[in-house]
């Protein structure tokens, strides 16, 4: 997209920001503290303030969802109160036996926003910032939010990333792999510190295996640092679009900022991503969505008169489309979207 974007950091209740509204922040700093809550406590009230437990309400002196510090006033009638044993978070008011549920806090943990840009605005559970970077959207990915330098690890867009192909000179690097990764690969990369990795697709399995693995390294204690996924086209061995193959190696050594879970990729200082659009027209160039062309770029060369069926038999319009390996083929008009350059072409 053009220009900047609004993106929402979301925050955990009780993130202390130490940004304000027109800030200038970068990928690496931070923008607050936080304390995880720990196990629950429950810290009765009602006989304390010998009140029965339903008529606790009118004595309460802080709301759920408060952050309170050890010693703070939680309740307060006639005289009597009730402090917090500890620093925590307040998480309910039991009025069936007159009890407060606190949550206490660890440590502090700095808050890193892992984007660059201007402080929009601070909302209730996120702050907004204006980023200032071209947004590429996936259809999906998992892992933490991260950034790092853009790099290209594959030289064709329907290669596979394989693990011989990663080594330390990727370590805090966002790596734009090609049609798949296996879980062996993933591993490996997560295990040189690669900061993240874009890829055209990832078989289920794959995907399963590698988030099995890091999650038996989790239980001994033996992760560190952060990883995300991106998928740009969807499940499977799939391509990724040849044009925006084409952009991610024009714009390889620029800082970006991967997030898998919200499918986002942000790219600092780039020109605008390559578009797509539907009902391609003839000398278009596309992208196919369905196998078995999933991924894979081409031409239209004509669009067929009239109806014509399709594997399943059903009757469809149809684009006859040459593919970057040369191989001609009819395909369903709902299976392929133009690709649109930056410049329109």
């Amino acid at each position: 997209m053009n220009g900047s974007s609004l993106h929402r950091i979301r925050l955990q209740r009780g993130t202390a920001l130490a940004v304000r509204v027109g800030a200038e922040i970068r990928p690496d700093e931070v923008i607050g503290l936080r304390r995880e809550p720990l196990a629950p406590i429950l810290v009765p009230v009602a006989r304390p303030l010998r009140r029965k437990p339903d008529e606790i309400a009118e004595a309460m002196r802080v709301r759920p969802g408060s952050r309170v510090r050890a010693g703070e006033v939680l309740a307060r009638i006639n005289g009597h109160e009730v402090a917090a044993p500890q620093t925590g978070l307040v998480l309910g008011v039991s009025r069936g036996d007159g009890s407060i549920l606190l949550a206490p806090l660890g440590p502090e943990e700095p808050v890193i926003g892992h984007v660059r840009g201007r402080v929009h605005a601070i909302e209730e559970n996120a702050l907004v910032v204006e980023v200032p970077a071209a947004t590429v959207t996936g259809v999906g990915g998992s892992g933490d939010a991260v950034h790092g330098e853009l790099v290209v690890g594959v030289h064709n867009p329907e290669d596979e990333l394989r693990a011989a192909a990663i080594d330390v000179g990727a370590t805090g690097k966002i790596l734009v792999g090609g049609s798949r990764a296996s879980a062996e690969a993933l591993t490996r990369a997560r295990a040189m510190g690669v900061a993240g990795i874009v890829l055209g697709g990832v078989l289920d399995k794959e995907l399963r295996d590698f988030e099995a693995i890091q999650r038996r390294r989790r239980e001994a204690g033996g992760m560190t640092g952060s990883f995300g996924l991106l998928l740009l086209e969807g499940f499977g061995k799939v391509g990724i679009d040849p044009q925006l193959f084409s952009w991610f190696r024009a714009h390889a050594g620029r800082m970006a900022s991967l997030f898998g879970a919200d499918g986002l990729l942000y790219i600092y200082d780039a020109g605008s991503a390559p578009t797509r659009r539907p009902l391609p027209r003839v000398g278009d160039r596309i992208v196919a969505h369905r196998r078995p062309f999933q991924g894979r770029g081409g031409v239209v060369v004509a669009l067929l008169e009239d109806l014509h069926a399709t594997s399943s038999g059903i009757p469809t319009s149809m684009a006859l489309v040459r593919f970057e390996d040369g191989r001609l083929a009819p395909v369903p008009l709902a299976n392929i979207e133009a690709t649109v350059a930056p410049d329109g072409r």
